[in-house]
């Protein structure tokens, strides 16, 4: 009996769109243009699909299309010695907003022993 089994790695109730069935033939790529996404975008709702291996019957989140009330994005290109203060300014963003929407920013992390300066007055004693 070689009956296979496929787990859902896609959480339904925190997907804000439609859930995608992954039939035979399909790629990411693919899936993604169908849905008028991009392929980076499904990765981040889907953090656990093998891209190199999808499987008839998994479960990808797709997200929710702009006129559903979700808000639309557009690409900014990092200039040049451009800093992440330079952009927040640009865009008039706080880096909460900014961080929120681009996951690479939010996975940054400070190793123990960094120093950084502050203002006195923001230290509590």
């Amino acid at each position: 009996m070689n009956k296979k089994i496929y787990l859902s790695m896609c959480n339904k109730t925190n997907c804000s769109g439609p859930v995608h069935v992954v039939e035979p033939g399909d790629t990411l790529y693919g899936i993604a243009q169908k849905h008028h996404t991009r392929v980076r975008v499904l990765l981040d709702l889907n953090p656990f699909v093998d891209i190199y291996n999808l499987q008839p019957g998994d479960e990808i989140c797709i997200p929710a299309s702009p006129s559903s009330g979700q808000m639309g994005f557009r690409p900014y290109v990092v200039k040049q010695k451009e800093t992440v203060s330079d952009i927040l300014k640009t865009l008039s963003m706080s880096f909460e907003e900014l961080a929120r929407v681009n996951k690479v920013l939010s996975n940054l992390t400070l190793r123990p022993g960094t120093i950084l300066l502050v203002p006195a007055d923001k230290i509590k004693a």
